[in-house]
């Protein structure tokens, strides 16, 4: 059982990389969905929650509001995910699942800026001065929300198992080789791992509703799972 989470920038390749995988896999691929999921379990609209996680967080000020309560609805909802098993993800929030939570290998991409220039060209109608500028503002939205969500920069290639160069090797050539790498590790769906996936699902279970319950958006819950037992403690 392996989890696959694919990091890039805007129009850089990681959705047609995240089909190329599933076909040559056979694993099920995840990506805007999860916003789809995580709307349904927090009752609230897609296009709020969209806006709640993409809307930077300048000031102190806006990190006691219920933004903190949408980004965890959204890990709960990916790790809901991982627990069925064999996943390719790549949305927004792969940097969402810790390092120590088990079969986890994280890819990241980077594409030329021209190639994905001429991608929002193509796709938006942009000019290609627009569609750069575009590419920068998600760019720079996409880094900002990562640090204060998770507070890890998904470019430093330190958070990465696999970086890949799209300017050095094909598409079709990448996509062989993360599954060549995978293919030859072992990835056995051990009772240990099945146990540590099932308690880091129901930990962020128990987060969503601590969080969704409080008055005070500014707590921050830490909430632990070990064989099913829950342990929780909170500051703010």
């Amino acid at each position: 059982m392996a989890i696959i989470t694919i990091s890039r920038g805007s129009m850089s390749g990681g959705e047609a990389l995240a089909r190329c995988l599933a076909d040559t896999l056979g694993y099920p691929t995840l990506g805007r969905e999860v916003l789809v999921e995580a709307t349904a379990r927090l009752g609230v609209p897609e296009e709020v929650l969209r806006e709640k996680i993409q809307t930077r967080a300048g000031h102190v000020e806006r990190l006691a509001t219920d933004r903190h309560v949408y980004l965890v609805g959204l890990q709960s909802t990916l790790a809901h995910r991982c627990v069925s098993g064999d996943l390719i993800y790549h949305g927004t929030a792969g940097q969402s699942l810790p390092k120590d939570v088990p079969n986890v290998r994280r890819v990241r991409l980077i594409a030329a800026m021209a190639m994905r220039v001429r991608a929002v060209m193509e796709r938006q109608g942009l000019s290609a001065e627009a569609a750069q500028d575009y590419i920068r503002y998600v760019d720079q939205e996409s880094i900002q929300w990562t640090k204060f969500a998770y507070g890890v920069d998904w470019r430093d290639p330190r958070n990465h198992d696999l970086v890949i160069n799209l300017q050095r090797i094909s598409l079709e050539g990448a996509c062989a080789m993360v599954a060549g790498i995978l293919g030859t590790l072992a990835y056995a769906t051990t009772e240990e791992v099945k146990k540590k996936l099932q308690d880091f699902a129901l930990a962020c279970r128990v987060k969503v509703a601590l969080v969704a319950k409080s008055k005070r958006h500014s707590i921050q819950f830490d909430v632990r799972a070990e064989n099913g037992k829950v342990q929780v403690s909170g500051t703010g």
